[in-house]
Protein backbone atom coordinates (compact mmCIF):
# COMPACT_ATOMS: atom_id res chain seq x y z
CA UNK A 1 0.00 0.00 0.00
CA UNK A 2 2.85 2.35 0.84
CA UNK A 3 4.55 1.66 -2.50
CA UNK A 4 1.29 2.29 -4.33
CA UNK A 5 0.91 5.62 -2.54
CA UNK A 6 4.49 6.59 -3.46
CA UNK A 7 3.72 5.75 -7.10
CA UNK A 8 0.65 7.99 -7.04
CA UNK A 9 2.66 10.86 -5.51
CA UNK A 10 5.22 10.50 -8.31
CA UNK A 11 2.53 10.53 -11.01
CA UNK A 12 0.90 13.57 -9.45
CA UNK A 13 4.26 15.37 -9.25
CA UNK A 14 5.08 14.53 -12.87
CA UNK A 15 1.73 15.94 -13.99
CA UNK A 16 2.34 19.04 -11.90
CA UNK A 17 5.52 19.93 -13.78
CA UNK A 18 7.66 22.50 -11.98
CA UNK A 19 5.10 22.84 -9.18
CA UNK A 20 5.36 19.10 -8.54
CA UNK A 21 8.96 19.63 -7.45
CA UNK A 22 7.64 21.40 -4.36
CA UNK A 23 6.76 18.09 -2.73
CA UNK A 24 8.59 15.37 -4.68
CA UNK A 25 12.25 14.75 -5.53
CA UNK A 26 13.04 12.00 -8.09
CA UNK A 27 13.89 8.77 -6.29
CA UNK A 28 17.20 8.36 -8.14
CA UNK A 29 18.48 11.65 -6.71
CA UNK A 30 17.26 10.83 -3.21
CA UNK A 31 18.88 7.40 -3.27
CA UNK A 32 22.22 8.88 -4.39
CA UNK A 33 22.12 11.39 -1.53
CA UNK A 34 21.26 8.72 1.03
CA UNK A 35 24.08 6.48 -0.23
CA UNK A 36 26.54 9.37 0.11
CA UNK A 37 25.45 9.98 3.70
CA UNK A 38 26.00 6.34 4.72
CA UNK A 39 23.06 6.22 7.12
CA UNK A 40 23.30 3.35 9.62
CA UNK A 41 21.43 1.92 12.61
CA UNK A 42 20.51 4.23 15.46
CA UNK A 43 21.11 7.51 13.66
CA UNK A 44 18.90 10.58 13.78
CA UNK A 45 17.89 11.85 10.32
CA UNK A 46 16.36 15.28 9.73
CA UNK A 47 14.76 16.86 6.65
CA UNK A 48 13.95 20.55 7.27
CA UNK A 49 11.88 20.82 4.06
CA UNK A 50 10.51 17.30 3.95
CA UNK A 51 7.77 17.63 1.33
CA UNK A 52 5.98 14.29 1.01
CA UNK A 53 8.60 12.52 3.14
CA UNK A 54 10.50 10.75 0.37
CA UNK A 55 13.97 11.46 1.76
CA UNK A 56 13.11 10.23 5.25
CA UNK A 57 11.52 7.16 3.72
CA UNK A 58 14.57 6.44 1.56
CA UNK A 59 16.83 6.70 4.63
CA UNK A 60 14.63 4.08 6.29
CA UNK A 61 14.77 1.80 3.23
CA UNK A 62 18.55 2.24 2.92
CA UNK A 63 19.14 0.83 6.38
CA UNK A 64 16.68 -1.99 5.64
CA UNK A 65 18.41 -2.84 2.33
CA UNK A 66 21.77 -3.06 4.09
CA UNK A 67 20.57 -5.55 6.68
CA UNK A 68 20.20 -3.07 9.52
CA UNK A 69 17.28 -2.27 11.76
CA UNK A 70 15.43 0.68 10.20
CA UNK A 71 13.22 1.03 13.26
CA UNK A 72 16.28 2.09 15.22
CA UNK A 73 16.37 5.34 13.21
CA UNK A 74 14.96 8.55 14.64
CA UNK A 75 13.26 10.48 11.82
CA UNK A 76 12.51 14.20 11.99
CA UNK A 77 11.08 16.66 9.49
CA UNK A 78 9.39 20.01 9.00
CA UNK A 79 7.13 21.20 6.19
CA UNK A 80 5.45 24.58 5.71
CA UNK A 81 2.62 23.66 3.34
CA UNK A 82 -0.37 22.08 5.12
CA UNK A 83 -1.44 19.81 2.24
CA UNK A 84 2.11 18.60 1.65
CA UNK A 85 2.61 17.99 5.37
CA UNK A 86 -0.57 15.86 5.36
CA UNK A 87 0.70 13.87 2.35
CA UNK A 88 3.96 13.25 4.23
CA UNK A 89 2.14 12.00 7.32
CA UNK A 90 0.06 9.62 5.20
CA UNK A 91 3.10 8.44 3.23
CA UNK A 92 5.03 7.52 6.38
CA UNK A 93 1.96 5.94 8.00
CA UNK A 94 1.29 3.75 4.95
CA UNK A 95 4.89 2.52 5.19
CA UNK A 96 4.23 1.55 8.83
CA UNK A 97 6.36 4.40 10.22
CA UNK A 98 4.35 5.89 13.05
CA UNK A 99 7.01 7.47 15.28
CA UNK A 100 8.54 10.05 12.91
CA UNK A 101 8.51 13.58 14.35
CA UNK A 102 7.30 15.66 11.39
CA UNK A 103 6.09 19.15 12.27
CA UNK A 104 4.39 21.89 10.32
CA UNK A 105 5.85 25.38 10.04
CA UNK A 106 8.26 27.71 8.27
CA UNK A 107 11.74 26.29 8.88
CA UNK A 108 13.64 29.54 8.32
CA UNK A 109 11.33 31.82 10.28
CA UNK A 110 10.18 29.38 12.93
CA UNK A 111 12.17 26.14 13.23
CA UNK A 112 10.24 23.61 15.29
CA UNK A 113 12.98 21.21 16.38
CA UNK A 114 14.66 22.97 19.28
CA UNK A 115 16.67 21.76 22.26
CA UNK A 116 13.74 22.71 24.50
CA UNK A 117 10.38 24.43 24.14
CA UNK A 118 10.83 28.16 23.65
CA UNK A 119 14.63 28.06 23.40
CA UNK A 120 16.65 29.51 20.52
CA UNK A 121 19.01 26.52 20.32
CA UNK A 122 18.45 24.12 17.42
CA UNK A 123 18.27 20.40 17.97
CA UNK A 124 21.22 18.59 16.32
CA UNK A 125 21.21 15.43 14.23
CA UNK A 126 23.56 12.78 12.80
CA UNK A 127 22.36 13.28 9.24
CA UNK A 128 20.51 16.10 7.52
CA UNK A 129 19.09 15.74 4.02
CA UNK A 130 16.86 18.09 2.02
CA UNK A 131 15.69 19.53 -1.27
CA UNK A 132 14.67 23.09 -0.26
CA UNK A 133 12.58 25.31 -2.54
CA UNK A 134 14.85 26.76 -5.23
CA UNK A 135 15.75 30.46 -4.98
CA UNK A 136 12.93 31.29 -2.58
CA UNK A 137 12.32 35.03 -2.57
CA UNK A 138 10.15 35.51 0.53
CA UNK A 139 12.40 33.47 2.80
CA UNK A 140 12.69 35.74 5.83
CA UNK A 141 15.57 38.10 5.01
CA UNK A 142 14.12 40.70 7.37
CA UNK A 143 14.66 38.47 10.39
CA UNK A 144 18.22 37.51 9.34
CA UNK A 145 19.67 40.83 8.20
CA UNK A 146 20.39 42.02 11.76
CA UNK A 147 21.51 38.60 12.95
CA UNK A 148 19.53 35.36 13.06
CA UNK A 149 18.24 34.70 16.58
CA UNK A 150 18.91 30.98 16.13
CA UNK A 151 22.56 31.59 15.22
CA UNK A 152 22.35 30.11 11.74
CA UNK A 153 24.04 33.01 9.93
CA UNK A 154 27.58 32.02 10.91
CA UNK A 155 28.81 32.32 7.34
CA UNK A 156 26.80 35.40 6.34
CA UNK A 157 23.31 36.62 5.47
CA UNK A 158 22.00 35.51 2.05
CA UNK A 159 20.55 38.14 -0.31
CA UNK A 160 16.91 39.12 -0.07
CA UNK A 161 15.95 37.50 -3.38
CA UNK A 162 17.65 34.11 -2.88
CA UNK A 163 17.03 31.92 0.17
CA UNK A 164 19.11 28.91 -0.92
CA UNK A 165 22.08 29.49 1.37
CA UNK A 166 19.79 30.28 4.29
CA UNK A 167 18.49 26.70 4.04
CA UNK A 168 22.04 25.34 3.71
CA UNK A 169 23.16 27.26 6.79
CA UNK A 170 20.12 26.03 8.72
CA UNK A 171 21.15 22.49 7.83
CA UNK A 172 24.75 23.08 8.91
CA UNK A 173 23.55 24.52 12.22
CA UNK A 174 21.39 21.40 12.70
CA UNK A 175 24.34 18.97 12.54
CA UNK A 176 25.99 17.44 15.58
CA UNK A 177 29.79 17.20 15.87
CA UNK A 178 30.05 14.17 13.59
CA UNK A 179 27.09 15.06 11.40
CA UNK A 180 26.90 15.11 7.61
CA UNK A 181 24.42 16.66 5.22
CA UNK A 182 23.34 16.34 1.60
CA UNK A 183 21.30 19.02 -0.13
CA UNK A 184 19.88 19.75 -3.59
CA UNK A 185 20.37 23.38 -4.66
CA UNK A 186 20.00 25.30 -7.95
CA UNK A 187 23.25 25.72 -9.87
CA UNK A 188 23.23 29.50 -9.29
CA UNK A 189 24.42 28.81 -5.74
CA UNK A 190 27.78 27.77 -7.25
CA UNK A 191 28.55 31.04 -9.03
CA UNK A 192 26.38 33.96 -7.90
CA UNK A 193 28.56 36.74 -6.44
CA UNK A 194 28.25 39.33 -3.64
CA UNK A 195 26.62 37.95 -0.44
CA UNK A 196 26.37 34.40 -1.78
CA UNK A 197 29.96 34.50 -3.01
CA UNK A 198 31.12 35.53 0.46
CA UNK A 199 29.13 32.72 2.11
CA UNK A 200 30.44 30.19 -0.40
CA UNK A 201 34.02 31.32 0.28
CA UNK A 202 33.47 31.04 4.05
CA UNK A 203 32.05 27.52 3.71
CA UNK A 204 35.03 26.44 1.61
CA UNK A 205 37.55 28.00 4.00
CA UNK A 206 35.86 26.24 6.93
CA UNK A 207 36.46 22.97 5.04
CA UNK A 208 32.81 21.97 5.22
CA UNK A 209 32.28 20.89 1.61
CA UNK A 210 33.14 17.32 0.62
CA UNK A 211 31.69 17.37 -2.87
CA UNK A 212 29.33 19.00 -5.36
Amino acid sequence: LGNAYEYLIKQFADDGGKKGGEFYTPKEIVRLMVECLNITDGMSVYDPTCGSGGMLLEAYKHVERNGGNPRSLSLYGQERNLNTWAICQMNLFLHDIEDADVRRGDTLREPKHLVSEGSKALQSFDRVIANPPFSLKEWGHGSWKNGDVYGRDTYGCPPKQYGDLAFVQHMIASLNENGRLAVVVPHGVLFRAKAEGAIRKALAEADLIEGV
